[in-house]
């Protein structure tokens, strides 16, 4: 099975949810209070799936 690139994964999704809000900028309004909480929220779950990628498998080792 390929490895996956962690960090190039978990800068993608950054970048993917920074050009979202940034196109909900231009061409609409912003809720801030909601950004204020699905930013930590999305960064969580961006953080888990660097942590569950970067997981070493264990098949066939032992």
């Amino acid at each position: 099975m390929r490895r996956v690139d962690v960090a190039a994964f978990n800068v993608g999704l950054f970048s993917l949810g920074l050009a979202a809000l940034a196109l909900c900028a231009a061409f609409g309004t912003v809720d801030w209070k909601l950004t204020s909480i699905l930013a930590p929220l999305g960064l969580v779950v961006i953080g888990l799936a660097g942590l569950l990628l970067s997981r070493n498998s264990t098949k066939g080792n032992r």
